[in-house]
């Protein structure tokens, strides 16, 4: 299965890895997690290289993420009321925190709906996709390189595993 994958996504090269990051920075269910580890493991890539494709990977995420924080942004007006009050939440909590939360919040499972409270609580574009940028790089750069690592555990384990 993973060898299948692995064939695939060789066959596509960077553009797959791209446009998984793409995916999940629109905020699309998807589970970009395993195409990034499987990609880890594909390239086998120094530190510089690793750097480089997780810039260009940052850099799909970030562009993407416009979408859903220009939804949310232009869609305001049009939330019921008891979202409002949501919304006030949100402004209320950047305020405490600050923006950079959309930094912070970006390797974790809250990440992708970041970008609807950031647009919601009108934050600056481009404040967003530079703390967008700067908050997903060390996520892709830190599932490149463990994507090296834990991939061929992840095989053997499949290998042996004996399912009733």
């Amino acid at each position: 299965m993973i060898h299948s994958l692995s064939e695939w996504l060789n066959g596509i090269g960077l553009i797959g890895l791209f446009l998984t990051m793409f995916i999940e920075g629109a905020s699309i269910p998807f589970p970009g997690i395993v195409v990034v580890l499987a990609y880890g493991y594909m390239m086998p890539l120094n530190i510089l290289e690793a750097s480089a494709v997780a810039a260009g990977m940052s850099f799909f995420y970030s562009i993407a993420s416009l979408i859903p924080y220009a939804i949310a942004y232009k869609l305001e007006n049009l939330l019921p009321s008891k979202l409002k009050r949501g919304v006030k939440k949100a402004r209320n909590w950047f305020h405490k925190y600050g923006v950079w939360s959309i930094a912070l919040a970006r390797p974790f499972g809250v990440g992708n709906y970041i970008s609807y409270v950031a647009g919601l609580t009108k934050v600056g574009p481009l404040r967003f996709l530079c703390l967008t940028f700067i908050g997903i790089f060390p996520w892709a750069l830190a599932m490149l390189i463990i994507g090296d690592k834990t991939v061929p555990v992840i095989e053997q384990y499949l290998r042996n595993a004996h399912f009733r």
